[in-house]
């Protein structure tokens, strides 16, 4: 310090202790702007004054009170609606949080109108909750169908969900790395008592369901008291043959005849399919494929008792890597019966599996009808470990149905907001 000194004129080793002190200074500074920072981004930021684009997330709020709004926080708006619209802000578009209503669905879709896109944060089945407007579902359907036809994106359109998130997703991938080739769609009851029949005659089964999202409706199926046939096609099960039967949503087990399994999953229990434990009522294909009544066959993987591993994309971008292995005792992740362990998405573990699921990624919405739609915005692969296939895992089920952000969990609820959650748990959720 003085006039004619500088920097130059200090000790070394004072030079050195003093920047330890200031490099602390300055990294405690910069510290401090980032909390503040993430402090901010707890509530919704102001959109740019001159945005690139106007965009909205969606969301609804069904009556009935908390009841009926699980996924809500304290404003009324879905617990991560918040932090997708502020990451929309800091990529520098403007986003506001509306909600639909059904009261007033002509108004809505005027004041849609003006958006260059949307992101639907909508649980399934929201819309279709007691006391909604009857048809709500359908004329929001409609509504975002058309601002696709006008060019904007939704994320994810009706569309998309219906076509991606059913279970036959599984037969228009069966070609790709991703899939399993002996993967088979039944809509009508004489095409599951073909099907399953000779399938079932072969070698362990997995049948699915398309509604549900716990693993209700999704049978391990193995033949008892007969061997299988050597080739497929060389038999069919008959009525007669014997099944033990385990339910993916809480692994219970039941036996029943081929007749009883056929005729629960087409007329649901008693009568000829006999008494069941399962606490879903069947009745799979009700409704035809119109309405989602559908089953998917394919073989059983014997190495998911390793688990799943869950691929979490944004769009075309690997986010993370979960794999949820089952519980002591279970056969299967699905269902919540399973220990989490998470992985950053350049994981070594499961390298091979990424590049193979890279590069069927560009097929996808093309296999599935979908060539004009963009990927989903948030959307989830999970895998199953296979052997002898082209890939080390396959698709076992996709999910781009209002997929939720963990991270942010803890400002699920009546009297819960994003002040809630952990800062480790929000920094995560926010990157």
């Amino acid at each position: 310090c003085g006039p004619d000194k500088f920097l130059d004129d200090v000790a070394d080793d004072d030079f050195a202790e003093g920047c330890r002190l200031t490099n602390l200074i300055g990294q405690k500074a910069v510290e401090t702007l980032d909390e503040m920072k993430l402090k901010a981004m707890r509530k919704k930021l102001p959109s740019p004054k001159n945005p690139k684009y106007k965009m909205a997330v969606v969301g609804f709020t069904a009556p009935g009170g908390a009841a009926m709004n699980t996924d809500k926080d304290k404003t009324g708006s879905r617990y991560d609606s918040t932090p997708i619209a502020n990451g929309v802000i800091n990529a520098g578009a403007s986003c506001d949080l509306i909600d639909y209503t059904p009261d007033s669905h002509d108004g809505f879709a005027k004041m849609v109108d003006k958006y260059d896109g949307l992101i639907v944060r909508i649980n399934p089945g929201q819309l279709s909750a007691p006391g909604v407007v009857a048809g709500a579902q359908e004329r929001f359907d409609t509504l975002m169908m058309s601002c696709v036809g006008k060019g904007k994106p939704v994320w994810s359109s009706p569309a998309v969900q219906k076509q991606m998130g059913a279970k036959d997703a599984l037969v228009k991938i069966k070609d790709m790395s991703c899939g399993l080739p002996d993967t088979y769609a039944y809509y009508t009851q004489e095409e599951l008592e073909v099907g399953f029949k000779k399938c079932a005659a072969f070698q362990p089964r997995v049948i699915k369901q398309n509604r549900g999202s716990a693993g209700e409706g999704i049978w391990l199926v193995w033949l008892m008291d007969k061997p299988y046939c050597k080739n497929f096609g060389d038999a069919s099960c008959s009525d007669n043959d014997k099944l033990k039967l385990m339910e993916m949503n809480d692994n219970h087990v039941e036996y029943h005849t081929v007749r009883e399994f056929l005729d629960f999953c087409v007329k649901g229990p008693g009568g000829s399919a006999g008494q069941w434990k399962s606490t879903f009522p069947g009745k799979y294909l009700e409704g035809g494929k119109e309405a989602g009544g559908q089953l998917v066959d394919q073989r059983l993987l014997p190495r998911i008792v390793e688990g799943e591993v869950r691929m979490q994309m944004v769009k075309d971008t690997l986010f993370a890597i979960i794999h949820k292995k089952p519980t002591e005792g279970n056969m299967s992740a699905v269902g919540g019966v399973s220990d989490y362990t998470f992985y950053e998405p350049d994981a070594p573990e499961f390298a091979e599996l990424k590049a193979k699921f890279e590069a069927d990624i560009p097929k996808v919405m093309d296999s599935m009808g979908l060539g004009g739609e963009p990927l989903p915005i948030l959307w989830t692969g999970d895998f199953i470990p296979v052997d002898d296939h082209l890939a080390p895992y396959v698709v076992g089920e996709f999910n781009c149905s209002c997929v939720g952000i963990s991270k942010f969990g803890a400002a699920c609820g009546p009297d819960k907001f994003l002040d809630d959650v952990a800062d480790d748990d929000f920094a995560e959720g926010c990157r």
